[in-house]
């Protein structure tokens, strides 16, 4: 586990989602590789603390990710959520997680 609270298996989703999408929000990039979280906080009072608690983890990972220079930020989405996107060591890394070329 990193400071911020991410894991390696949260990092790897992270590169994952990255390798293919290219841009993606913590929302999207949970929506896709830990689709079963969406189930897991619906006990929470509101929809933003049910996105909240469902999506620290994932923000978390791309904020370790940001400290290694494997993604950067990409700005913010129409919602206002931030982008990240991978850079070149994060699309080689991506790859490696895929087990594709980077092209």
């Amino acid at each position: 586990m990193n400071p911020t609270g991410s894991s390696n298996a949260l990092r790897s989703d992270v590169l994952r989602v990255l390798g293919v999408l290219k841009v993606a929000t913590a929302d999207q990039v949970q929506r896709l590789a830990a689709p079963h979280l969406t189930f897991r906080h619906t006990g929470k009072p509101t929809e933003a603390a049910r996105k909240e608690a469902r999506t620290r983890a994932h923000r978390a990972a791309s904020q370790d990710l940001k400290r290694h220079g494997l993604v950067v930020e990409a700005g913010h989405s129409r919602a206002g959520e931030k982008l990240w996107s991978p850079t070149a060591a994060g699309l080689e890394a991506a790859a490696a997680e895929l087990g594709r070329p980077v092209q």
